[in-house]
C-alpha cells in the first residue's frame, strides 16, 4: 500500500503556523464540510474502513493543489506510509478526501501546501474490532468526560497534591513530576496506558515520540498518579489511554534547563 511518489517532496517541507487550521477522521461529513463523529481512536474491520479527512483552514484556502501525507509509526519513528494530491475546488475553507484506512497502528496525518509549508497534522490510532469487540464493558472516551489532569511536586498520604505546578526544571526538579488524574466515578480499568510526546524544534505538533508506560491500577478507584522523569528540555503532551484504548485524558507540561 506503501506509496512514495511524493517523498522526496518531504525533505523540502518547511513549517508554518496552524492558526486555526486543523484536521478531523469522521465518519460523515456535513454539506457544508463541518466533520460528524470525529475521533482521534478508530475500531476498523480486517477488510478496512472508509472515513474522511477533513481539513478545516480557518478561512479561505489559497491555492489550487494541497498534499495529504500519512506517516505510520514504525520502530520508533514516523515514517512515509501514503500520499495524495487533493485538486482544490475554490472557493472553500475546507476540503475532505474518503480514504480507506486498511493497516492499523499509530499513524500521522497532514497536509502540505504548494509551498511545501506543512498548515496543519493530527495523530491517529487505528486498532481491529477484534481487539476490544468481545469486551463488553468497553468504555468510550465520553465516559472520561470532566476527567483532571494535574501536575505536582508531590502527592501526600491519601492523595492530597502538592505543589500544583504547569512547568519543572531538569536541574531544580530532576526533571520529575507526578501526573495525577482525578474523576468522579470509578477509572473502570485494570491499567492506564501513557503516551508521552515532545514537540519537536521547528515544529508546531507533538510529532516526536518519547515513550509509552503502563501502570497498574484499580478499576473501582476514581483517581490514581504516578511519578515521570523527563530527560530534555522542551514541551510535552501527556496522553492516557485506559485498557481499551479509550483516551482518558491529555495534558501538557513544559520541562526547562
Amino acid at each position: 500500500m506503501k506509496k512514495y511518489y511524493l517523498v522526496l517532496l518531504i525533505i523540502l517541507i518547511s513549517t508554518v503556523a496552524s492558526y486555526g487550521q486543523s484536521i478531523y477522521v469522521a465518519e460523515s461529513v456535513t454539506e457544508n464540510g463541518e466533520a460528524i463523529g470525529a475521533k482521534n481512536v478508530w475500531d476498523i474491520d480486517p477488510w478496512g474502513r472508509s472515513l474522511y479527512i477533513v481539513y478545516d483552514n480557518g478561512g479561505p484556502i489559497t491555492g489550487d493543489i494541497l498534499y495529504l501525507f500519512i506517516d505510520k509509526f514504525i520502530d520508533g519513528k514516523f515514517q512515509p506510509f501514503d500520499s495524495k494530491v487533493i485538486e482544490v475546488k475554490k472557493p472553500t475553507s475546507k476540503i475532505k478526501y474518503d480514504y480507506k484506512f486498511k493497516d492499523t497502528g499509530k499513524f500521522k496525518i497532514y497536509f502540505v501546501n504548494e509551498n511545501k509549508e506543512t498548515l496543519s497534522s493530527m495523530l491517529l490510532t487505528l486498532r481491529t474490532k477484534t481487539e476490544s469487540s468481545n469486551n463488553k464493558a468497553q468504555k468510550s472516551d465520553v465516559y472520561y468526560d470532566g476527567i483532571s489532569m494535574i501536575f505536582c511536586k508531590k502527592v501526600l498520604v491519601g492523595g492530597t497534591p502538592l505543589g500544583i505546578v504547569k512547568a519543572i526544571s531538569l536541574s531544580k526538579d530532576s526533571g520529575e513530576v507526578y501526573i495525577k488524574i482525578s474523576h468522579y466515578a470509578p477509572l473502570k480499568t485494570n491499567m492506564i496506558l501513557v503516551d508521552i510526546w515532545r514537540k519537536g524544534n521547528n515544529s508546531f505538533d507533538y510529532d516526536e515520540y518519547v515513550e509509552s508506560k503502563k501502570y497498574k491500577v484499580d478499576p473501582t478507584w476514581p483517581d490514581t498518579f504516578f511519578k515521570y522523569k523527563f530527560y530534555k528540555p522542551g514541551k510535552y503532551k501527556i496522553i492516557i489511554y485506559n485498557e481499551f484504548d479509550a483516551i482518558i485524558k491529555t495534558g501538557y507540561i513544559t520541562v526547562t534547563k
